[in-house]
């Protein structure tokens, strides 16, 4: 089960350790999309992924749907409803990756990849400034922050 403690001293030796790789400081757009426990529904958000590393990310949004919850009681009902498993989305880099939520809160979502991204791309993230035209803006956004049903077939 995932747990939204910070605190990682008793997890087992091999375990996920966030600070096992370099982390670099980013700003730069990305989508992260949940699906849920019932396999009919999907969250796809957009927001900020605020650090990177060849194997994982913190991913920012304000608009999360239990953003209003306190986070000392409620956070982890959230995995009751939502699948551990995602996909990320960075559109600076062009880049798709499944993974496994780590850590969440009220605002952000901390994701381990599969597969690691190459230290190349994660550096050519970091030493991007963040300005107007490298913002995300979908083509349809009635299609992100917001449950949907999953099509089939």
């Amino acid at each position: 089960m995932v747990s939204k403690v910070t605190d990682q001293a008793d997890e087992p030796q091999g375990a996920y350790n966030r600070n096992s790789d370099v982390r670099y400081g980013a700003h730069c757009p990305g989508v992260v999309e949940l699906t849920f426990k019932d396999r009919k529904h999907y969250i796809a958000l957009t927001g900020v992924i605020v650090n990177l590393s060849v194997t994982g990310c913190l991913f920012s949004n304000d608009q999360m749907p239990w953003a209003d919850k306190d986070a000392d009681k409620s956070l982890d009902s959230i995995f009751d409803v939502i699948n551990e498993r995602c996909r990320i989305y960075i559109p600076w880099i062009n880049t798709h990756s499944t993974g496994k939520i780590r850590r969440i809160g009220s605002f952000i979502i901390a994701v381990e990849f599969d597969e690691p991204l190459k230290e190349v791309l994660v550096k050519s993230v970091a030493n991007l400034e963040p300005n107007q035209k490298r913002r995300f803006k979908p083509r349809i956004p009635g299609k992100y922050n917001r449950v949907l049903p999953i099509k089939r077939g």
